[in-house]
């Protein structure tokens, strides 16, 4: 025996006599609860893309001018810096923000520093025409975990003002939670001390808005000016006084006018309470209850920390703050637990996994007696306990990839215990001892053992080296079958053993001659005739082409993720640029009604003018920037997935089809799906270059004519560009010659117009009680300023430093005249410059789409196809054809267009196709380099690369399973919903379902090989030596594929995973199939002599002389 099979012998030997299985089973289960105790619970592996978003202000500069002095530059800056994979700005005229996005995985805050470090190095490069910067980090550690609003039930009693002031105090003692990171407020009306100033009262009393300004600054001024001694005591000393009440204010004199004091009250209405509102927010509960005032708080967690243990310290701390600070006409909702939902989807998955497992044990008595399934079922915690345990200490969360992936791995690491139990059950016979008996049947699998869990390793590390977002997504699968599996095979030599000798009793030797009989009927036609068996070699090869074709031919739609089954949806409105806050306010509420009249609905929380808090999603897509009085969205909750029949994809179909009336006169509303793994910008995301020296004219007509045919695609919706329309402003013009006549500067007519008309911040009111400042606001009425003639009425004093008089002892100061606005100059109507986009220093506009039941990679064929040369002259009669005829190898749809001279578009640069091509390629070159690494292992192993080549033929096999069954699915059941097709998509979870097929089907012919040689080794001729190494794997392979069946059979219950099981599934029935039958064929054809044409009674070598 040569030295590793002595070691191997003495190990299981000392297991079988020592209580070391005991202990390492007691161990292993202690470890698994502790695991399953501390180890971090989220719904999601976390997905680490550091963003930061800086901020520059240039101000009187239009927006080309901002691009070429500030946005060029700082874009060259950002991208000299290491790890940054693309940098965007958006320019307006003057200001700009530019993004840069990091890879994947890079440290946060590296990237701060890195970013801080390059633009402080680099300050004295800035413009002179920058005026502000600031660098504002966005990582996924800043999604808020949990959504709490706050709403009234009596309005008439508490809106939203209250309801902020409320918020407030909450969000300080939130903040005290540990583990927690930022807790912020979407606030409504906030206090504010309101000063409206009466134009009319102000010229009446010679006083200028000014005037009230300064009056307020100069007063409200209180400071330390020194310290004086008093005996042995040191006195601080200050000077002046603050503003503490509005009476105060009130009494505040502002200037004296012959001889008598104008106090404020005589010049403006003081009101302390809610400002104007600049957004809304409200939530709808029934029918009744469609617009309750609403406050949203915010919770985030930090780095590392257990979203299920910070979500329930605030809930717990909300639910006393309640009884604390709350009057009982105040409610509290969830808008958002991302601990709980979790917590469920670990617990139900837990639950499914431990439904696997009783499943996979009962399947194992039935076919292999009680006892051996006791020996298969105390091993499978073993396997759990220490995988687990390992997740804890590497740092990988509890997420439903994990648990996932451990369901997968159930049929690959039970395949370890049945095979070793099988073999030592088939080997045991009376008159012999025991233990030698169990070790010689362990030797005799031990190579094809160790073998075929480095070839199912080799098949799932690559998975670890998928770039990207989906990196990390999937990080949890590459590292926890490949553990697994390992350790399930320390546990097939270790504990397995040991069980068995003390569970397992002995059978009498008997030659069963069923199985023999069975298989041998079947196998032996196919090694008498030459001609049957090539026969079915080239059936087996139209399969495999056939089935291949169906990707091909459209058959079978390919997508990256499929669609999840998420109990929230959110509503994007966006009206034309220039829409009053009103008219925005309107048209949400009618859509809201719209939405409402869903079944599935449990509440809507709606947002006009400001953002909700952001998801990962939002995030991604800056969803958090919408801040414009044109922009709303509304967050619609739905009913547990429990409650309700359809799953979220179905709702959103049938919201787009119901809210589409709306997308009309420059309004687009846009229905967004959290998506299950890596976040994008939309669906279809299509970028549009220029080269140099092209007009932006035509730039933008290329943007346009690719989305008008992107409208023209069959289930191509909310079809968008980045595009915006001119928006018309108003600027008062100062005569300037007329203004230094008047003594007044631009500067005194910019801060009136300020004051009058957006309102100006003239200090605070200090008042200890309050959780946040309260603001002086100073501004006209809102009627005075709505009409350019009140506004312009108003009044500004001139300097008496800038006008002057000649008298008979020299100059002297002119009288300080009193001048109306009116006076000063003129309004003009011009137009704003629109957004500039760019993207890696290069102008671009983006064009936007969603997909009903469509795959991006067959909308982007047919739309390249049918792309014209430039110039080319369309017909203006056009008939597309149907799409669900079209394939990729005659994509188009009949509908030609083109694209303008010097133009181009990208389809890869963002968009799910984007990560789509990334990540079936980089599974493309896993999948060959785990192939490559099977075969060294085989060929290193049998030391014949056509032994390896031969074990390896059982892969393609599972083709044939694989395609058909899903394009068997498509064919039966209601596969449409709202008018758009719902098909069983093939993603990338399903092609990983494909790689662990590798293994499973390399491990099986692995062994049947290894059984085929012992026999012939055991001089067996070499058809006997097929029938009867088949006839003894058969069990144990029909075992394995029936076990891998039972325990991917929970994850079909799953919207996103789904996809795996079914290929695994599909696959494995026909690789198992076929693999008994191929591989023993295949091996015949190979190894074959003329000696061996006689079929050889399997059964006529002794039991105990045939295997070595």
């Amino acid at each position: 025996m040569s030295g590793s099979g002595g070691f191997t012998e003495r190990v299981i030997g000392q297991s079988l006599a020592g209580r070391l299985p005991a202990l390492l089973f007691v161990f292993s289960m202690v470890l698994g609860v502790l695991a399953l105790q501390f180890t971090s619970r989220e719904e999601e592996p976390q997905i680490v893309v550091p963003m930061l978003d800086i901020h520059v202000t240039a101000p009187n500069i239009a927006a080309p001018e901002v691009v070429r002095l500030v946005t060029t530059p700082l874009e060259k800056l950002l991208l000299q810096i290491p790890g940054v994979e693309h940098v965007y700005s958006t320019t307006h005229s003057g200001r700009a923000v530019v993004t840069l996005r990091f890879q994947v995985g890079e440290s946060r805050e590296q990237a701060i520093l890195n970013t801080y470090t390059k633009l402080y190095a680099n300050e004295h490069q800035m413009a002179a025409v920058v005026s502000d910067w600031q660098i504002r980090p966005v990582e996924v550690d800043d999604v808020p975990i949990v959504m709490l609003g706050l709403y009234s039930e009596n309005p008439a009693l508490y809106d939203d003002y209250d309801l902020t002031r409320f918020a407030q105090e909450i969000s300080t003692q939130l903040q005290r939670l540990p583990d927690t990171s930022e807790v912020n407020v979407v606030a409504g009306r906030q206090r504010q001390l309101n000063v409206w100033l009466d134009a009319t009262a102000l010229a009446a009393h010679q006083s200028t808005p000014l005037d009230v300004l300064q009056a307020i600054q100069n007063s409200n001024q209180l400071l330390q000016v020194g310290k004086r001694s008093a005996g042995s005591k040191q006195i601080v000393l200050e000077s002046g006084d603050v503003l503490r009440t509005s009476a105060a204010l009130r009494d505040l004199v502002i200037t004296v006018v012959n001889g008598r004091a104008v106090k404020l009250r005589d010049v403006a209405r003081i009101a302390e309470g809610p400002g104007e509102p600049e957004h809304y927010q409200w939530l709808a509960l029934s029918d009744q209850q469609q617009g309750l005032p609403l406050v949203t708080i915010s919770v985030a967690k930090q780095k590392g920390s257990n979203a299920v243990a910070v979500a329930e310290q605030v809930h717990q701390l909300m639910s006393r703050l309640q009884t604390q600070l709350l009057p009982p006409e105040v409610a509290v909702r969830v808008l958002r637990d991302y601990g709980q939902t979790a917590d469920e989807k670990v617990n139900d998955l837990m639950a499914s996994l431990a439904f696997a497992v009783l499943t996979v044990v009962i399947f194992v008595g039935v076919f292999l007696g009680w006892r051996p399934a006791i020996v298969v079922g105390l091993a499978i915690p073993v396997c759990y306990g220490i995988t687990l345990a390992l997740d804890w200490a590497f740092g990988y969360t509890i997420n439903r990839v994990t648990l996932f992936a451990l369901i997968l791995s159930l049929g690959l690491l039970v395949d370890d215990p049945i095979t070793g139990i099988d073999n030592i059950s088939r080997m045991l016979v009376p008159g012999k001892p025991r233990r030698q008996q169990i070790v010689a049947a362990m030797l005799e699998i031990r190579t094809a053992l160790l073998m075929s869990t480095l070839t199912i390793m080799m098949a799932f590390l690559p998975l670890a080296y998928i770039t990207g977002m989906m990196g990390p997504y999937m990080a949890p699968m590459a590292f926890n079958v490949p553990v697994s599996v390992m350790i399930s095979t320390v546990v097939a030599f270790f504990i397995t053993p040991w069980l068995a000798s003390r569970l397992l009793r002995t059978q009498p030797s008997a030659a069963s001659t069923q199985d023999n009989a069975w298989y041998g009927a079947l196998l032996t036609p196919l090694l008498r005739s030459p001609w049957r068996a090539k026969g079915l070699l080239w059936a087996v090869l139209a399969l495999f082409v056939l089935s291949a074709s169906l990707p091909v031919l459209r058959a079978v739609p390919l997508k990256l993720l499929p669609y999840d089954n998420k109990n929230e949806v959110q509503i994007l409105i966006d009206l034309p640029e220039g829409s009053t806050l009103e008219a925005t306010a309107r048209l949400t509420r009618t859509v809201q009604q719209q939405v409402w009249q869903f079944s599935e609905v449990s509440a809507i929380a709606a947002y006009v003018g400001q953002p909700s808090s952001m998801d990962f999603n939002g995030m991604v897509r800056g969803y958090y920037r919408r801040h414009s009085d044109n922009l709303a969205e509304l967050r619609v909750l739905l009913l547990d997935k429990r409650e309700r029949a359809h799953q979220s994809h179905a709702v959103v179909l049938r919201l787009r089809q119901a809210l589409s009336e709306f997308n009309r006169d420059g309004v687009v509303i846009k229905v967004v799906e959290v998506p299950p793994g890596p976040p994008v910008l939309s669906t279809l995301t299509a970028e549009v270059y220029a080269e140099p020296f092209i007009s932006a004219d035509t730039h933008h007509d290329a943007a346009l004519r690719l989305a008008a045919r992107l409208r023209q695609e069959a289930h191509v919706v909310e079809v968008d560009t980045s595009l915006s329309a001119p928006v018309t402003l108003q600027r008062f013009v100062t005569d300037k010659h007329k203004a230094a006549l008047s003594g007044v500067s631009s500067v005194e007519i910019n801060q009136t117009l300020a004051m009058a008309s957006g309102g100006m911040q003239a200090g605070l009111l200090y008042q200890p009680r309050e959780a946040q400042p309260v603001p002086i606001t100073l501004q006209l009425a809102y009627a005075d300023r709505q009409r350019w003639a009140d506004l312009l009425a108003t009044q500004i004093r001139g300097s008496s430093d800038v006008t002057q008089q000649q008298d008979n002892f020299g100059l002297s100061r002119a009288a300080r005249p009193m001048v109306a606005l009116s006076e000063l100059g003129e309004v003009h109507t011009l137009t704003v410059e629109p957004p500039i986009y760019r993207k890696d220093l290069a102008p671009v506009v983006y064009v936007f789409a969603e997909l009903n039941g469509r795959t991006p990679a067959e909308v982007i064929a047919d739309v390249v196809a049918d792309e014209q040369p430039a110039g080319t002259v369309i017909p203006d009669e056009i008939q597309a054809s149907a799409w669900q005829q079209r394939t990729f190898l005659s994509s188009g749809g009949g509908v030609p267009w083109q694209l303008p001279e010097g133009t181009e578009y990208r389809f890869s640069g963002e968009g799910e196709w984007r990560i789509t091509v990334r990540v079936f390629r980089d599974m493309g070159i896993a999948f060959a380099f785990a192939l490559a690494a099977i075969f060294v292992i085989l060929r290193w192993q049998t030391a014949s690369s056509a032994l390896a080549l031969i074990i390896m033929s059982a892969i393609p096999l599972t083709m044939i399973g694989i395609m058909p069954g899903f394009w068997a699915l498509n064919q039966f059941g209601e596969r449409t919903v709202a008018g758009a097709p719902e098909p069983v998509l093939f993603t990338a979870t399903a092609m990983i379902g494909m790689i662990a097929l590798a293994g499973i089907v390399v491990r099986n012919s692995l062994i049947l090989v290894e059984f085929i040689t012992q026999a012939r080794q055991a001089g067996m001729p070499l058809q006997a030596a097929l029938i009867r190494a088949g006839s003894v794997r058969m069990r144990p392979v029909l075992l394995t594929a029936g076990t891998t069946l039972l325990g991917n059979l929970v994850i079909i219950l799953d919207p996103v995973f789904s996809g795996l099981a079914l290929a695994i599934m599909f696959g494995i029935i026909a690789s198992t199939l076929f693999s008994l039958l191929v591989v023993p064929v295949v091996y015949y054809l190979v190894f074959k002599t003329p000696d061996d044409t006689a079929i050889a009674d399997p059964n006529s070598v002794a039991p105990e002389t045939r295997y070595v």
